[in-house]
C-alpha cells in the first residue's frame, strides 16, 4: 500500500540511522579534537615549567657562584633534571667571557639555554 508522499509524516528508519551515524562520528570528532587539546595543553605546561626552572637556575650562575670552567648536573625534583655546562671563551686582561649552556630535562624532552656572560678572573 502506497501512500501519497504529502501525507507522509516523520521520518523512515534510513533517515534516523543516517543522521544517528553522522551525529556520533560528529561527536567523535568533537572529542577527539577536546583530547588532543588538552595533550597539548599539558605538553606546554611542562616546556614552560621547564623553561622558568631552566631561567631560574641559569640566573644564578656568576652571581651566587664564581664561574669557572665545569659541568654540573643535579635533580630538580618533580621528574626534572639539569645539566650545565661553563666554558671560558675569550680572556680579556682581567675578565673572562664564559659561555653557559644549561639544559632542563623533564621525561624524554629537553629545553637548553645559551647564555655569555663577563667575569673577573682571580
Amino acid at each position: 500500500m502506497r501512500t501519497n508522499p504529502a501525507e507522509r509524516n516523520g521520518f523512515t528508519l534510513l533517515e534516523v540511522m543516517a543522521a544517528f551515524v553522522i551525529a556520533a562520528l560528529a561527536t567523535v570528532v568533537f572529542l577527539q579534537a577536546g583530547f588532543a587539546g588538552a595533550a597539548q595543553n599539558r605538553v606546554a605546561g611542562t616546556y614552560q615549567e621547564a623553561t622558568a626552572r631552566a631561567q631560574s637556575r641559569l640566573a644564578s650562575f656568576g652571581v651566587l657562584t664564581q664561574l669557572q670552567a665545569e659541568n654540573l648536573a643535579g635533580d630538580d625534583g618533580g621528574g626534572y633534571s639539569w645539566r650545565v655546562a661553563v666554558t671560558p671563551l675569550r680572556n680579556l686582561a682581567s675578565l673572562t667571557l664564559y659561555q653557559i649552556t644549561l639544559t632542563e630535562i623533564y621525561g624524554k624532552r629537553s629545553v637548553t639555554l645559551i647564555t655569555d656572560r663577563l667575569a673577573t678572573t682571580r
